[in-house]
């Protein structure tokens, strides 16, 4: 017991003790200013930090609010490239398709000095129709008329059989309407072709008329022979698939399979003049719905 009583915690609470009752002593005499001058001391430096803190919190909410102004601003300006640069992509495209038709142009020019082309794309499809029938982008304002060959780098694609001021329709060479003056390029035996609804489900055409002896032969190229007047000669038709019986008289046809995908074709080539175009044009190479078609406006 007398050494809690001689121990430095002791002392010390008995200090403290005696300190604490002093400060109450000086409080009650001076009107309590010296615990205020005290609570003040303690209460001042919290009080700045407070301030210090809202201070903060205030510009650095009016810096956000000018953040925002600021990136819209920027967004908005942003986007206004954005739809630059993708209309100068989309003229890019279309300087880049024109200047590949034009080269084919050259080359269809220099090999045939005598052909007027005019560029067409694509523009629809008859879902309704079986032979893949479609509407180009030029018409009579382009020079366009009913008959006149439709054609791409490839061949023979079909011909217009009806046109307007800015359109055109093309029947294509997998319709029965469609018939074609032509060749075997190989041993330039000659015939007509055409096809049904059961070779044109298979993307087939026909070179029928063949002679009993005909040397036609799987890999051979037909080619137009110009005949007729409706395609120039040597346009690319087909590679001979087969050779087969016609099963109604006694002459030879061969299955043809066209270079041109009418199916997904998307640009092509008007030829509005060439040297003998419209001469001769009889029935045998005339196609089918002539008659209906010459009253929409042929050459």
């Amino acid at each position: 017991m007398k050494d809690v009583f001689h121990s430095n915690g002791f002392k010390i609470l008995i200090i403290t003790v005696f300190v604490l009752f002093g400060v109450m002593l000086i409080t009650a005499g001076s009107g309590g200013s010296f615990a205020t001058n005290a609570f003040g001391f303690l209460s001042t430096p919290m009080e700045r930090v407070s301030t210090l803190i809202t201070n903060n919190a205030t510009v650095a909410a009016q810096s956000v609010t000018q953040s925002k102004e600021e990136l819209e601003a920027e967004n908005a300006q942003l986007k206004q490239q954005v739809d630059e640069l993708n209309r100068k992509l989309i003229n890019y495209y279309t300087y880049q398709q024109e200047n590949a038709q034009l080269r084919k142009f050259l080359e269809l020019k220099n090999d045939n000095m005598d052909f007027k082309p005019v560029s067409a794309a694509v523009i629809a499809r008859d879902p309704a129709n079986l032979f893949y029938q479609f509407t180009i982008d030029q018409g009579t304002l382009a020079g366009i008329a009913v008959y006149d060959p439709v054609i791409t780098e490839s061949g023979v694609a079909g011909w217009v059989s009806s046109v307007s001021a800015n359109y055109s329709r093309v029947t294509t060479v997998l319709s029965p309407d469609t018939k074609i003056s032509a060749m075997d390029k190989v041993n330039r035996e000659s015939g007509v072709v055409g096809t049904d609804v059961k070779l044109s489900d298979q993307g087939i055409v026909k070179l029928g008329m063949l002679s009993a002896g005909t040397t036609v032969k799987a890999g051979d190229i037909v080619v137009t022979n110009g005949l007729g007047g409706i395609y120039p000669r040597d346009l690319a038709v087909g590679t001979v698939k087969s050779v087969k019986s016609d099963p109604y008289d006694v002459s030879l046809y061969a299955e043809v399979t066209p270079f041109v995908d009418v199916k997904t074709v998307r640009d092509v080539m008007v030829i509005t003049s060439f040297q003998g175009q419209g001469q001769a044009l009889d029935d045998n190479t005339k196609p089918a719905s002539s008659s209906s078609a010459s009253s929409q406006g042929g050459k």
